[in-house]
């Protein structure tokens, strides 16, 4: 058996180690950074979806275009990556059930779901989902919601306050809502009404930490015009992110 010399096995060590190298490099450049969800994609996950019609108080079926800004960190021990939301996010609504299902994508790594339901008066979560990856490692959680929380309640104004404890799967949410105010936001020109909605959650669990949501809904749209979010879960992959979306208009259906 021929052996190589000591001087190219060093050449061949080092070449392998500089590939690994850059390997590491492009992985993790591709981790810090999110795809937006064109117009195109959101209309076909829209098309998929069955028909149907939504109940009043609910939104009408489509698909919005919000500006988005803010930071998302995310990853496993002490490996984390941090990267900027994509400019624009994508509300797909489509009906479901009794109600419809709102699937809000960041980007194609991060998109969060639920479906709600008008019950005497109030507009309930039955269902959440959200899935968050960064290089292809994540996770995608898709949980009943038990027993449903109240997303609003009947007769909601300015004032009203309600806290609620809930299941999703193996985490335990303890949530403490009030409705601050009535504010005019601009959507497209337009002056629309909103009620400034705050919700503070804690999780306990698979993923224990915090999270804010301050959500101006328009109830004449049935649809956020304003989403503010802070978030801090940690668990075996941790997720922190401080984002805004901004309604700016819904997109023709083709």
């Amino acid at each position: 058996m021929r052996w190589l010399p000591r001087s190219r096995v060093i050449r061949v060590l080092f070449g392998l180690i500089g590939l690994i190298a850059v390997g590491f490099v492009v992985v993790w450049q591709i981790a810090g950074s999110s795809e937006p969800v064109t117009d195109k994609q959101a209309l076909a996950t829209f098309n998929a979806a069955p028909a149907g019609t939504i109940p009043a108080g609910g939104p009408a079926p489509g698909v919005y275009r919000y500006t988005a800004t803010g930071t998302e960190r995310g990853g496993a021990g002490p490996l984390a990556i941090t990267r900027d939301v994509p400019k624009a996010a994508r509300l797909v609504v489509t009906p479901q059930g009794r109600g419809w299902e709102a699937e809000l994508a960041y980007s194609r790594q991060h998109v969060e779901s639920a479906r709600y339901e008008p019950r005497d008066g109030a507009i309930v979560i039955t269902w959440r989902r959200t899935e968050v990856t960064f290089a292809g490692f994540g996770r995608d959680d898709r949980r009943l919601v038990d027993p449903p929380s109240v997303f609003l309640p009947a007769q909601a104004a300015p004032g009203a306050t309600w806290n609620e404890t809930y299941r999703t799967g193996d985490i335990t949410v303890h949530s403490r809502n009030r409705i601050e105010r009535s504010e005019s936001v601009i959507v497209d020109g337009a002056s629309v009404g909103a009620l400034v909605l705050v919700s503070d959650s804690t999780t306990t669990g698979a993923h224990p930490g915090r999270r804010t949501d301050t959500i101006w809904w328009a109830p004449a749209l049935g649809l956020p015009v304003r989403w503010d979010v802070d978030m801090d879960i940690g668990g075996v992959f941790a997720f922190r992110a401080r984002t805004r979306l901004a309604l700016v208009s819904a997109i023709a259906a083709t």
